[in-house]
C-alpha cells in the first residue's frame, strides 16, 4: 500500500514539473492569454475604425456637405467670396533682429 501511494506522490510530482517547468506549461498558457487580449483589444479598434470608415463613405455618397468638408480639408477648397488668411508663426532669426 505505501508503494502505492508513493508512487502516486511521484506522479503527481511529475506532472506539476511538467505543468510549471516545461515549454508548454503554464506560462506559455499566460502568454497566450495576454495574446489574446491584446488582439481582442486590437479588433475592438477595428472595428470602430470600420465603422467610422463606413458613415464617411456613406457621407461621401450621400451628401455634397461631406464632399465640401472633404475638399476643404485635403485640398485647401475655398468657396467664391470667402477670404483665406493663412497664419504663420514668426522666424526665430528675425526675431531676433527686431529686439536689438
Amino acid at each position: 500500500m505505501k508503494f502505492i501511494a508513493l508512487l502516486l506522490v511521484l506522479l503527481l510530482v511529475m506532472m506539476q514539473v511538467n505543468i510549471w517547468l516545461t515549454k508548454d506549461g503554464y506560462s506559455r498558457v499566460a502568454e497566450i492569454k495576454e495574446l489574446i487580449q491584446d488582439q481582442q483589444k486590437e479588433n475592438n479598434e477595428m472595428v470602430s475604425r470600420n465603422s467610422q470608415l463606413r458613415e464617411e463613405i456613406k457621407d461621401l455618397k450621400d451628401g455634397y456637405s461631406a464632399i465640401e468638408e472633404k475638399a476643404r480639408e485635403d485640398i485647401g477648397m475655398i468657396k467664391e467670396g470667402e477670404e483665406f488668411y493663412l497664419l504663420t508663426k514668426p522666424r526665430p532669426d528675425l526675431e531676433a533682429k527686431t529686439d536689438d
